[in-house]
C-alpha cells in the first residue's frame, strides 16, 4: 500500500497503544467490582486505573499533538459525503474520549471532586458506557471497511508487517 494512504508509524503505535489502555481500563474498571471493599485486590485495581488513565491522558495530548502536526491519509476512494461526516466525528468523539475521560476520572478521586459531589463520577461513568458505544461503532466499521467494501481501510492504521496481509 502507498505509504502517503498509510498512517505513519508513531501515529499507529500510538493507537495502538491507547487502544490496548482503554481496553485496560474497562477491565479493571469492571473487575474491581467483584472484590469487597476495602480489600487489597480492588485497591490493587484502582491503582493500576488510575495509573493507566494518566497515562492515557499523556498519550492522549502526545497524539492529538502529533496529529495536528502529522496529516491522516485520505479516505478510501468512494465513501460518500455521510460516511466521510461520520468517520470524521467519530473520530473526533475518540479523541474527545481519550483527553476528557482520564480528565473526570483525576476529578472523580480528587478533593476538588469530593467537593463537587457525585456528579464527576456519575459523569465518568456514564462517558466509560458511551465510550464503550462510540468503540464499538468503530470497530464496527473497520470490520465493514475490511470485509464489506475490502477498500483496504484497516491496513492504514496496522504496522507495515501485518498491513501487507490484510488483502
Amino acid at each position: 500500500m502507498n505509504q502517503q494512504r498509510r498512517y505513519d508509524a508513531v501515529a499507529i503505535w500510538l493507537h495502538w497503544l491507547v487502544a490496548l489502555l482503554v481496553l485496560a481500563q474497562f477491565a479493571t474498571g469492571w473487575v474491581w467490582g467483584f472484590f469487597e471493599r476495602g480489600s487489597e485486590p480492588r485497591f490493587y485495581l484502582f491503582r493500576t486505573h488510575i495509573t493507566l488513565g494518566s497515562a492515557i491522558l499523556a498519550l492522549a495530548l502526545a497524539r492529538i499533538g502529533w496529529r495536528l502536526t502529522h496529516r491522516a491519509p485520505p479516505l478510501p476512494e468512494g465513501m460518500s459525503r455521510l460516511q466521510r461526516i461520520a468517520a470524521h466525528a467519530g473520530h473526533g468523539l475518540l479523541y474527545l474520549a481519550i483527553l476528557a475521560q482520564p480528565a473526570l476520572g483525576l476529578l472523580a478521586i480528587s478533593a476538588f471532586g469530593k467537593t463537587l459531589g457525585r456528579w464527576p463520577r456519575d459523569a465518568h461513568n456514564v462517558a466509560a458506557k458511551l465510550i464503550l458505544a462510540v468503540v464499538m461503532l468503530h470497530v464496527a466499521a473497520v470490520i465493514w471497511h475490511q470485509f464489506v467494501r475490502k477498500d483496504g481501510l484497516l491496513a492504514r492504521m496496522l504496522p507495515a508487517r501485518f498491513a501487507a496481509n490484510t488483502r
